[in-house]
């Protein structure tokens, strides 16, 4: 999903468990956040260029992928199958 989504994001709960694999394809390091109850970011890890990331999570529980100076890059909405969400 496209960054200006993260505003209308917050976690639900009640989802199926399931993952997520993170894979930084950019030439800088990202961060990766959940975005809790209220919308807020809570900051979970850092990629580093080429690495990737497996994170176990809940249908419903969105994240968002930051760049330098925490500027929003993209946002993933877990499946029910687990996923791979590649930042470019």
């Amino acid at each position: 999903m496209p960054p200006s989504r993260e505003r209308g994001l917050r976690s639900v709960s009640g989802g199926s468990e399931t993952s997520i694999e993170f894979v930084n394809h950019r030439s800088h390091p990202v961060t990766i956040h959940w975005l809790d109850y209220q919308g807020h970011r809570r900051h979970y890890a850092v990629l580093q260029p080429s690495a990737s990331y497996r994170q176990h999570t809940y249908v419903g529980h969105p994240w968002v992928v930051t760049g330098g100076r925490g500027r929003a890059l993209v946002c993933f909405e877990p499946t029910a199958t687990p996923a791979r969400a590649v930042v470019r």
